[in-house]
């Protein structure tokens, strides 16, 4: 299961690890949100993204890696319908653990960005976690 994390500011989204072949998969846990063979959760709650990510292992989830521009648009929709306007919201994208390379702490392949503008820069030197957000996706401080 895959979850959305608000920043300090939002929420967040977990989703679940593993993906099942349709048909297969059971129906998704109450509050969870179905879609591409996996399950959401968005929780509103202020947290840093360590302790989101922390968060999201109680559920065996990762804070939600993003994969294409439909995946993306979900996700959009998915806070604004929770929270009834655009969350900064924490997912899974850091480069904490490879010297400055991003990567989803899913594990999946680190393919889409859709940056914001100026992002990803990395001010103060200490902006090693992504969010998204109205403007895209961008980095944040711990």
């Amino acid at each position: 299961m895959l979850l959305l994390s608000g920043l300090g500011i939002g929420g967040n989204i977990f989703s679940d690890a593993q993906s099942c072949d349709p048909g297969l998969c059971g129906s998704c846990p109450p509050d969870w949100t179905p879609y591409d063979q996996q399950c959401y959760l968005f929780t509103r709650h202020e947290t840093t993204w360590n302790n989101a990510e922390e968060a999201c292992s109680l559920y065996d989830a990762h804070l939600t890696s993003i994969q294409g521009p439909d995946q993306y648009a979900f996700l959009r929709r998915l806070i604004v319908e929770t929270t009834g306007t655009n969350t900064t919201t924490w997912v899974g994208g850091t480069n904490l653990h490879d010297h400055g390379e991003w990567s989803w702490v899913d594990g999946t392949p680190f393919t889409f960005t859709n940056w914001g503008p100026g992002e990803p820069n990395n001010a103060g030197g200490n902006e090693h976690c992504m969010d998204i957000n109205l403007r895209g996706t961008k980095t944040t401080s711990l």
